[in-house]
């Protein structure tokens, strides 16, 4: 097949997929989001990972996303320290350690990210271990993330452990996947913790 007529297609389906999940995540009631993000972050709180896991990366969830907020809690409790992403102009992302609960502003998705003033930069390099977002999971722990290539970029400038959070509807049988797309460590939802060998 043409590689051209290939990518168009792959990028299609990507896109049909996403809007069909999150459709989905959108018709969720609080009491079901907050049901899934305890029972998650129950399961992700008690991984080995997160226990050795010094510098945590985390995100702000939006539009009905799985709420982490619960395990940065356990994360904070423990003494880590706990990173958030900045979405910055050329497609990537500052990792920012907020100062105290307060250091969020409003970002320019609508998603609450750190001040860069009231927060300590860390690098890529050192993150131990990465709590990624995405729309969909597949069975083999591959992740269909936002569109916005963020995550992609990151990952590929760390040899953090990685655990991707969701629903049970966002594990999927089948994504499109691209060459430059990596497999996730760990895939959590509530019903299902997907492990791969490293």
């Amino acid at each position: 097949m043409d590689i051209i007529k290939q990518s168009a297609e792959t990028a299609e389906r990507k896109a049909e997929l996403r809007k069909q999940l999150r459709s989905m995540r959108r018709a969720l009631d609080i009491s079901e989001v907050e049901a899934a993000s305890r029972s998650v972050c129950a399961k992700l709180a008690s991984l080995g990972e997160f226990r050795e896991a010094g510098l945590i990366l985390a995100y702000m969830a939006a539009k009905n996303e799985l709420d982490v907020s619960y395990a940065v809690s356990a994360a904070l409790e423990l003494g880590k320290r706990v990173a958030f992403p900045l979405c910055i102009e050329d497609g990537g992302l500052r990792l920012l350690v907020p100062n105290d609960p307060s250091a969020f502003t409003v970002g320019s998705y609508g998603i609450l990210e750190p001040d860069p003033l009231r927060s300590s930069e860390v690098l890529p390099d050192e993150l131990e271990l990465v709590i990624v977002p995405a729309v969909a999971f597949s069975p083999e722990l591959q992740r269909l993330g936002q569109g916005g290539g963020y995550y992609d970029r990151l990952l590929e400038r760390t040899n953090a452990f990685t655990v991707g959070v969701g629903y049970d509807f966002q594990l999927v049988s089948d994504i499109p996947i691209e060459k430059h797309d990596a497999p996730l460590d760990c895939v959590i939802l509530p019903s299902h913790t997907l492990v791969r060998l490293r």
